[in-house]
């Protein structure tokens, strides 16, 4: 229970500080990812105990919840519904994080079902997997490795380094054009699930 509740603490000091970032910072015309944006708006809402306004950036978002409930047979609006209803914010943020990862795994399973073969779409679903990771759950990650002397969040980081060279390349109107690595991918994006696995154990998979 203890460590549950630390755990909770941190991941709320975390996002604390990531959204006070963010919320100041976006000044500039750049179009934020639909699922950032509701993400950061959920957890600020909710913690501010607006429930009526999560319920509504939940709504804006169930496109993207049943995108993965057709990937994967996975039902999390239920589970979001419940917190809401409950005004248990704690369950709400697990439940949002959980959405992110699988977000980040739909990207994974189409790109890894195209066998890359598509380079500018398998190109953009890494960027946003990686964006998703790098806005949303990246902060959490490092204060895991502050807590228990590891290295996860590098790991997770240098694997989609890597991730985005198996893509290949088209090379210069087809001159030099490398072919994907479909296999060294799905290990890597395999890895990086597995590392998020670790960090976040309640997640649903």
């Amino acid at each position: 229970m203890r460590k549950t509740i630390c755990f909770f603490f941190i991941f709320q000091l975390c996002l604390t500080q990531m959204f006070e970032r963010t919320l100041t910072g976006y000044g500039y015309a750049i179009k934020e990812d639909p699922l950032i944006s509701a993400f950061k708006a959920i957890i600020f809402h909710g913690r501010n105990s607006d429930w009526q306004k999560v319920g509504d950036e939940i709504q804006s978002i169930t496109d993207r919840i049943n995108d993965i409930y057709t990937a994967f047979n996975i039902d999390l609006l239920p589970q979001i519904k419940q917190s809401i209803l409950q005004r248990d914010f704690q369950g709400l943020t697990n439940k949002m994080a959980n959405l992110v990862f699988h977000a980040i795994r739909e990207k994974f399973h189409y790109n890894a079902q195209e066998k890359l073969k598509i380079f500018i779409r398998a190109k953009v679903r890494l960027r946003l997997a990686e964006e998703y990771y790098t806005t949303l759950l990246a902060g959490n990650v490092k204060c895991y490795d502050i807590r228990h002397k590891t290295a996860i969040h590098e790991k997770i980081y240098h694997s989609f380094v890597l991730a985005r060279n198996t893509l290949g390349s088209r090379g210069f109107f087809g001159s030099g054009a490398i072919e994907p690595d479909v296999n060294e991918f799905e290990e890597l994006t395999n890895e990086i699930e597995s590392l998020l696995l670790q960090v976040f154990p309640y997640f649903e998979k």
